[in-house]
């Protein structure tokens, strides 16, 4: 099925082509919560209500896949690719529109991309979307202390700075390039560059290399104080939880808001967790379903990426995984926003209000890009 082909068709006509299909779906697989709820729960409503069977293609990083993806256009494989679905954003989404390696455009004729601001199918890490993904999930940088230690976490940039040095050894963050990490050094560069509007739209070298001489000598600045003196830094977010649990360190950070309240849920936080966004902005982000340009079966993979946008799976990702819920609530009926609003929040997790009035959506690609090549030649190696 070509773009055009399905821009003609009626919806039903793709779902009955779906049907009785596979779908592989290609996905981090660094959550053993998600995997389990995509293995279980997502993987049983697919095959009951639109019998397809999804197969989980795991990736240690989505780059893995656009790689892959570039080298099967390269060797001219144009049909029976082994993805179907890829989850993406960001710099993975910015190289494969770049490359030509994504199927589409697709995004406006799904049926459940209206449950979502419309604003979210435009731009993607100030990439122009242009219907080739579909939005997502919805993610917000939160940071978690414990109220029993102290009731007063520094909210600012400066704040945070003082608090470190303050408290040798009782602060870490994730080494860049996993994606908490890099959002964590990321808000040091926006915040110290005044949250300049070049930000989000497009590059601008002279505003990077401005922010990024404040960001560069923050971070390197705290290194000494931080734990094991800035020697090694945790990989990974479920390493940091576990150095916060066992009170080695002051803080813990997650890209979604209600990690914490899950954390006290499975007995691995304390109850006193509590989680706080930095007063001038947390970085947000959505992230997004594409199709590869060779997917063997676009009919299913359009299906499932309908299915995966739809009220009902948004409402229990929230529930079972902690997301952000990524729908504009003034689109939902009365009694799906009911549904919301009496959803549990868990005790450290953020009122959506609060966060929405905090949200910074993610800076031009390119900047990420920048300042994590910085941060690898100028403070992890120095």
């Amino acid at each position: 099925m070509t773009p055009a082909e399905f821009a003609a068709s009626r919806w039903e006509d793709v779902a009955l082509k779906a049907r009785g299909s596979e779908v592989a779906f290609a996905m981090w697989a660094g959550d053993e919560d998600r995997n389990r709820f995509f293995r279980s729960s997502v993987s049983r409503k697919l095959k009951d209500d639109a019998g397809i069977s999804l197969r989980i293609v795991p990736l240690g990083d989505t780059a893995e896949a656009v790689n892959k993806l570039l080298n099967e256009k390269g060797a001219g494989k144009s049909a029976g690719g082994s993805i179907d679905i890829l989850w993406i954003n960001g710099e993975n989404f910015r190289t494969a529109k770049q490359a030509g390696i994504l199927w589409g455009p697709f995004e406006d004729r799904l049926p459940n991309s209206g449950l979502y601001d419309e604003e979210s199918g435009k731009r993607d890490f100030g990439t122009a979307v242009d219907g080739l993904e579909a939005p997502w999930e919805r993610a917000q940088f939160v940071m978690a202390y414990d109220r029993a230690r102290f009731t007063d976490p520094p909210d600012s940039i400066e704040a945070l700075r003082a608090w470190i040095t303050a408290h040798p050894g009782r602060f870490t963050y994730i080494a860049p390039p996993d994606y908490t990490g890099s959002v964590f050094v990321r808000h040091i560069l926006v915040h110290l560059g005044k949250r300049d509007p070049g930000f989000w739209n497009g590059f601008h070298e002279e505003l990077y290399r401005r922010a990024a001489g404040a960001a560069i000598a923050w971070l390197a600045g705290v290194k000494p104080f931080l734990w094991r003196r800035g020697e090694t830094y945790p990989a990974t977010p479920r390493e940091l939880d576990h150095l916060f649990a066992n009170r080695e360190i002051d803080f813990s950070m997650n890209y979604r808001p209600a990690f914490a309240s899950l954390r006290i849920l499975k007995g691995e936080f304390p109850a006193t967790a509590r989680t706080f966004v930095f007063k001038d902005g947390a970085i947000g982000n959505y992230s997004y379903l594409a199709i590869p340009f060779n997917a063997s079966n676009v009919a299913g993979a359009l299906v499932t990426v309908n299915a995966l946008m739809s009220f009902e799976h948004a409402l229990e990702a929230c529930g079972t995984l902690g997301n952000t819920f990524p729908h504009r609530l003034d689109l939902l009926s009365p009694e799906q926003r009911a549904l919301v609003e009496a959803a549990p929040n868990g005790a450290a997790t953020l009122r959506v209000s609060d966060l929405a009035s905090h949200f910074l959506p993610e800076p031009d690609a390119e900047y990420l890009n920048r300042l994590e090549k910085d941060w690898t030649e100028k403070v992890l190696r120095r």
